[in-house]
């Protein structure tokens, strides 16, 4: 924790002023000049005295923000502790800053606003807090925070760095998913509903047992009772929710990607897009209860088993977050996933479609007409005009 000075203009304004009285002082010292010198001097040294030992004071932390999203503002919180019993400290400026004490700037960051703090009361505490854009997913990481105050005068400001590592992970933005995809990718191939082979709570016949203490009599199987001294009672067989896999196709190098290179996107987009799309897959399917799993082809992301629940959509889109486009892409193998695990396959290309990479019961969607899978507008698509319907079989071009 280092104190730094830094004047500003008014402060160099201030100072020249001073050392022009001085000089006049000097030459014809009548009581008037030398007041008046005696008075800048005596506001200078005010400025920097208190204003130093005012900041000496201060205590800063930052309350942990574990995630963000993409395109959500990101308020992070600061909490000023002022441990001095007698002085207060009066105009508080809070903001990120890197290891070098510049204003932290990210690629994946749009300008960030300042927290501002009017007064702390000696002893007390006082919260304040500024925004943040994330603009692309990945992890934003955090390094310093400083503190800066010109109290009183404003002539030169006084900034204290304090260290507060911290890493945010930056989740991709999701959309809603139109409903005839979703449609499509919960009843196609053999991830739709099916029965169980555990009783439970559905409408499918399991078996018949005996009766037990606090079964309803609505379950009595009245006819196979008549046959047995007992009570029998119908099992009903659990319900069998659709499970999907979705698999991203990123085993291709952006240059060798195929798509009309006149319609303004780049490939780095494209692959955004898929990712986003896969995001915004694993997102609906949490929403209703599907189960879900995800393969990313050729970014060394393990493959993530078919679950569902709340945490397993944040597994999904934390490994969606992390995934870097930037490095070489691994060889091209198609997963190995067979019909043992009964679930529909969703495949998302950036760019052109390759309908061999996976079995023929796989649905293909690319992500330059990300606008017919979610619910948002393509930047090619003019406001008001009318989508295309979507193509038989949910295979895209």
């Amino acid at each position: 924790m280092k104190l730094r000075y830094r004047i500003h203009l008014p402060g160099i304004l201030f100072i020249l002023l001073t050392v022009f009285v001085g000089l006049a002082a000097a030459q014809r010292p009548n009581n008037l000049v030398v007041w008046s010198f005696g008075v800048l001097l005596a506001l200078i040294l005010v400025s920097g005295v208190v204003g130093s030992s005012m900041m000496r004071k201060l205590k800063v932390r930052r309350p942990e923000v574990r995630r963000a999203v993409v395109g959500e503002p990101l308020e992070l919180r600061y909490v000023v502790e002022n441990r001095s019993r007698r002085r207060s400290a009066f105009a508080l400026q809070v903001k990120e800053v890197d290891e070098r004490g510049r204003a932290l700037a990210f690629p994946m960051l749009a300008a960030q606003s300042y927290g501002w703090i009017t007064r702390v009361g000696p002893g007390a505490s006082q919260a304040c807090g500024s925004v943040l854009w994330p603009a692309t997913r990945g992890v934003i990481d955090l390094r310093r925070i400083r503190i800066t105050s010109r109290f009183p005068f404003g002539f030169n400001d006084r900034a204290m760095d304090l260290d507060h590592p911290h890493q945010i992970l930056v989740h991709p933005r999701t959309h809603p998913v139109r409903e005839e995809v979703f449609r499509a990718v919960t009843t196609g191939g053999p991830g739709g509903f099916g029965i169980s082979r555990r009783p439970g709570v559905g409408e499918d016949f399991y078996s018949v047992r005996e009766f037990k203490p606090g079964d309803s009599i609505r379950q009595i199987a009245w006819k196979r009772s008549g046959i047995s001294e007992d009570p029998l009672v119908i099992q009903r067989s659990m319900s069998c929710p659709p499970r999907v896999r979705v698999v991203v196709d990123l085993s291709r190098e952006p240059a060798e990607l195929r798509f009309d290179a006149g319609s303004g996107v780049s490939a780095e987009d494209l692959e955004e897009r898929a990712i986003t799309i896969a995001a915004s897959l694993a997102s609906v399917a949490e929403q209703h209860g599907v189960e879900f799993g995800l393969t990313v082809l050729g970014a060394g992301v393990p493959s993530i088993p078919v679950r569902r629940g709340r945490w397993h959509r944040e597994r999904v889109l934390t490994a969606l977050s992390l995934i870097d486009l930037s490095r070489p892409r691994e060889p091209r193998d198609a997963p190995e996933l067979g019909d043992e695990e009964r679930c529909s396959l969703v495949v998302l290309h950036p760019a052109g479609i390759d309908p061999a990479l996976l079995p023929d019961r796989a649905l293909h969607y690319s992500a330059t007409r990300m606008d017919q899978v979610l619910d948002v507008e393509s930047p090619a698509t003019p406001r008001g005009e009318s989508r295309s319907p979507l193509p038989e079989g949910g295979v895209l071009a």
